[in-house]
């Protein structure tokens, strides 16, 4: 760079390339990110034998607000992230935290005593008869926090720095 009006300049300019080079990178770390947590989720839900209610987790990217979000709203991913009853009590989500706070797990005081619930053949449950109304029912004691949501989060987390110094070097590189 010269020390001259033309010189400074053209040294703006560049800065300024560099500067929407650099937050494009940032913005399409976040979007990534965001979309690699949302697949990852999806991997813990298989893992865990999670399949029918997959379609209902969701993945987002707000290119106003710079933000990705992953999330569902069906209760039976709820219910497994977090865990239910007795079972649930005994291996509890690791963190919960904001709207989970205050999840309680034996709801209905069943405990040990567990409870019956109208399912279908597929259920994979082996304790299944049928009730005196002809209804199929399975007896369960609830579910441990299977905590997929989690999981995901702290391997994004720990992946994260990485993300974002690749998608900007992929942005700015090509500046030079």
């Amino acid at each position: 760079m010269e020390l001259s009006k033309k010189s400074l300049n053209e040294a703006i300019k560049n800065l300024n390339r560099f500067k929407e080079a650099y937050s494009k990178g940032v913005d399409n770390a976040v979007k990534y990110a965001t979309e690699m947590m949302y697949n990852k989720v999806l991997e813990y839900c298989y893992e865990n034998g999670i399949l029918n209610h997959t379609s209902q987790i969701h993945w987002e990217y707000d290119d106003n607000k710079k933000t990705g979000r992953v999330w569902t709203n069906d209760m039976v991913i709820i219910f497994n992230e977090m865990g239910t009853g007795i079972t649930g009590a005994n291996n509890p989500h690791p963190n919960p935290d904001g709207p989970f706070k205050s999840w309680r797990y034996d709801v209905n005081e069943h405990g040990e005593s567990g409870w019956w619930y109208p399912t279908t053949e597929s259920d994979p449950n082996p304790y299944k008869q049928i009730d005196k109304d002809g209804v199929l029912r399975a007896w369960t004691k609830g579910l441990p926090s299977r905590h997929m949501f989690y999981d995901a989060f702290n391997d994004i987390k720990n992946e994260i720095g990485n993300i974002v110094d690749i998608e900007i070097r992929k942005t700015v590189g090509d500046l030079y």
